[in-house]
């Protein structure tokens, strides 16, 4: 288990961030940092869309790969203020000049059991089925069948 000091954000803070041209988004009450990461796979705008906003219902529905999930480790800056994951850690709470931090204990992403294929079993023959033969004689009789009744 490792904690990290999240420092603690507030509306007014995510303006102002708004206004330096960062890009912050709150996903399940944790801010991020994405101005580094446009080139996401959803492009630009999608984070322009949700900038300063809780994106958390979208980022659940689009549903991201493990990878992507440990991967947002790294743009973490904070902890919504006032957010029910803030309420539930702020006894923790640090404050170094007008700055408050909360200690947050960092969840280990795991990885998922993959689910179990049925998998037909094939009595140990091969499909040998020649589809391009297969293509190129449907398409004979298909021209065949056009010239012969439908011209």
């Amino acid at each position: 288990m490792s904690y990290q000091k999240l420092r603690v954000i507030d509306d007014k803070c995510l303006d102002k961030f708004k206004k330096e041209s960062k890009c912050c988004i709150i996903i399940k009450d944790l801010v991020y940092d994405v101005t580094s990461f446009f080139d996401h796979p959803g492009g630009y705008d999608i984070f322009k869309e949700y900038a300063g906003k809780d994106t958390t219902t979208a980022f659940v529905q689009i549903g991201h790969s493990i990878n992507a999930q440990k991967l947002m480790k790294n743009y973490l800056i904070g902890i919504k203020k006032n957010s029910p994951l803030y309420e539930q850690n702020k006894n923790t709470k640090t404050v170094n000049g007008k700055i408050e931090y909360i200690d947050y204990l960092l969840e280990e992403i795991k990885e998922k059991e993959s689910p179990k294929i049925d998998i037909p079993e094939t009595n140990g023959k091969e499909d040998n089925t020649n589809y391009m033969l297969v293509a190129g004689i449907v398409a004979g009789f298909s021209i065949a069948y056009y010239l012969m009744f439908l011209k």
